[in-house]
């Protein structure tokens, strides 16, 4: 299914990008649909007990009602909304539902309410767009909306100590990530990035005077800078990219862009040496089976997992990912090989790359370099946060702890990976009023 689904989108992109009239989308929103019919009846049964959990067919319905539902409003919200972005968006929460309700069912229901959350306020991207039809020349109060996001944490552990309430949450590794107030987190970070993509899409619309260049720079840096100082590596590695793919994309300067490469290893080489829990992490990633009982634990079982059964996995509702530590969050793409097989996981992949290519796609016929800048930033943000997450499972590079866009679990993630997905639909139909 997933193979057709690669194909027909593939097929549409090509053809639209050719300016050939039969390019329609061909059905691959059925492969979605088949998924959630297949797998949730699946998940339901009991070959031992010989019974159905109707709890699990109630959740699977939910969620096919969403599938469904969810492209049909897209079309009304959205001008001219781009499908493959839309569908591949949709396959990928069904598949995070599916396997979270194969993990943890209460994680999953979470999932499912912060998503069709999110999908609610992405409906209202157009209207926020036609609110502010110049946003571009809020650039600056976008830098500070981000900065004041990223520095929140600071403030809040501060005023958290003051008067004795944690409002900072610290994962097992250091990184202090969430803002807790009374049991509800969320992750200031993930509500930066769109804000982020924004910002620089507006700072660099026009070749920018040097002065600007150092301006966005510095602005920039603080932002990355903070990250490391709260110990969240992965997203500063995510914030950097970013800045580096729309900095090359807009002024072509080689030098600056190797430059700024060269100042990252610079800043991974100190941070190595100040964060114990890097050193940890990367020991863990380099050689884990001395350290396999402790360290090199979770990145052993997330190999196996990925090993262990084959091309096609050990089956839905078989496998044993459930024994990952943090598997919901880091580990997610090692639970998926395991089941479906690794071959499933290669084409799964591959709809990342879809993103990437259709959005490739898009920026290169944007006439507008704020609309080709913005939806660059939005694609590669999923692309390259997928690349990461993915990375760490099959110990390419070390774990970071960034989710899995669409299909990890975590509120804050799910929800801004489809408001972006919001904005990339916006702005299609931008790019086809233009083209027209």
């Amino acid at each position: 299914m997933i193979a057709y689904f690669l194909l027909q989108a593939g097929l549409f992109i090509f053809k639209e990008s050719k300016d050939d009239a039969t390019a329609q989308p061909r059905g691959f929103w059925i492969v979605t649909i088949l998924l959630c019919v297949f797998a949730f009846p699946i998940l339901a049964f009991d070959e031992n007990l010989l019974s159905v959990d109707v709890q699990t067919l109630i959740y699977g319905g939910f969620v096919l009602v969403f599938v469904i539902a969810g492209p049909l409003l897209t079309k009304k919200a959205f001008r001219r909304p781009c499908p493959v972005i839309t569908q591949a968006m949709f396959f990928l929460l069904a598949m995070g539902f599916i396997i979270l309700y194969r993990l943890n069912p209460s994680l999953a229901t979470a999932q499912l309410v912060f998503a069709a959350i999110g999908f609610g306020v992405s409906l209202l991207v157009p209207l926020a767009f036609r609110i502010f039809s110049q946003f571009e020349k809020l650039e600056k109060l976008f830098m500070v909306v981000c900065l004041s996001l990223i520095g929140i944490v600071f403030i809040a552990d501060i005023l958290g100590s003051l008067i004795g309430i944690p409002f900072v949450a610290v994962d097992e590794f250091g990184a202090a990530r969430w803002i807790s107030i009374f049991g509800v987190s969320f992750q200031p970070s993930q509500i930066a990035k769109p804000i982020f993509v924004i910002y620089l899409a507006c700072a660099f619309r026009v070749k920018p005077s040097m002065g600007k260049l150092i301006f966005t720079g510095v602005a920039s840096a603080a932002i990355i800078g903070i990250l490391v100082l709260q110990r969240d590596l992965g997203s500063a590695l995510m914030f950097f990219m970013i800045f580096m793919v729309i900095f090359y994309t807009a002024t072509g300067n080689k030098l600056l862009f190797a430059g700024g490469f060269a100042a990252m290893a610079a800043a991974s080489v100190a941070a190595y040496q100040f964060f114990p829990h890097l050193r940890i992490r990367v020991a863990a990633w380099s050689n884990p089976w001395p350290l396999i009982a402790n360290e090199g634990f979770q990145v052993t079982q997330s190999l196996f997992a990925i090993a262990t059964w084959g091309p096609f996995g050990a089956g839905l509702g078989r496998g044993m990912a459930g024994r990952i530590p943090v598997v919901e969050r880091d580990i997610i793409f090692s639970a998926i090989s395991e089941e479906f097989g690794w071959i499933f996981g290669l084409l799964f992949i591959g709809v990342y790359a879809l993103l990437l290519l259709r959005g490739a796609d898009m920026a290169r016929r944007a006439k507008r370099p704020l609309y080709a800048l913005m939806t660059l930033g939005f694609t590669t943000f999923l692309a390259f946060q997928a690349f990461v997450s993915i990375g760490g499972n099959i110990k390419l590079i070390p774990m970071t702890g960034i989710t899995l866009p669409f299909v990890s679990y975590g509120g804050s993630s799910v929800f801004i990976s489809i408001i972006m997905v919001g904005v990339l639909n916006w702005l299609n139909g931008q790019l086809k009023e233009e083209e027209a």
